[in-house]
């Protein structure tokens, strides 16, 4: 009888870690479900998003041999 109380109490404790840990289980897997959501509205939008060209840099102009000669002095 003494055998089988240990064994209750280590059974209940051992299920109450079990509900603890699928408690924190399922609440990863709501946050990443909304992660995942929220990442793909923000691909869905600037898929659909009319583009914006970006401003190009004007090349860069040659250095001359005179203003390489009054740079060095």
């Amino acid at each position: 009888m003494e055998l089988r109380r240990d064994i209750a109490e280590y059974r209940a404790a051992a299920e109450a870690q079990a509900d603890i840990v699928r408690e924190r289980i399922n609440a990863a897997l709501e946050v990443s479900r909304r992660t995942r959501e929220e990442i793909e509205q923000r691909i869905a939008s600037e898929l659909h998003a009319p583009r914006v060209a970006a401003k190009k840099a004007a090349p860069a102009r040659k250095r001359t041999r005179a203003a390489t000669r009054a740079s060095t002095k």
